[in-house]
């Protein structure tokens, strides 16, 4: 017998092995993201800083992509965003979406849905 109860394996529909993303959980949004939205998108501070975002690595090393949601839209829409890629099934609930350096502090972030006001 194998007893290595400290080791799951999640399997889909047809029995194949599949990891489990190590994206982070979606959270509030970083700084200078926050910032770049009130600033120069010109948009409510109170708005910006009520929303959520999901990042993933890209290949530089401190770069990253964000997309931003509304998590009380989240809600009402029943859906469970749990990382970056849950967004891909719902592109409508991806309000903003860009990149941010954590070192230099640039961003870059475009406007996705109109509902951004």
């Amino acid at each position: 017998m194998n007893w290595k109860f400290w080791k799951t394996e999640n399997k889909n529909e047809q029995g194949l092995n599949q990891t489990s993303s190590n994206l982070p959980k979606p959270k509030d949004l970083q700084t200078q993201v926050g910032m770049h939205l009130v600033t120069q998108l010109k948009l409510d501070p109170d708005w910006v800083w009520s929303l959520k975002g999901v990042v993933r690595s890209t290949s530089q090393k401190q770069n990253f992509e964000i997309r931003i949601f509304d998590p009380k839209e989240a809600v009402i829409g029943n859906v469970k965003i749990r990382d970056y890629n849950s967004l891909d099934d719902y592109p409508e609930m991806i309000l903003f979406e860009g990149y941010f350096n954590k070192n230099t502090g640039s961003v870059d972030i475009k406007r996705t849905t109109d509902k951004a006001a």
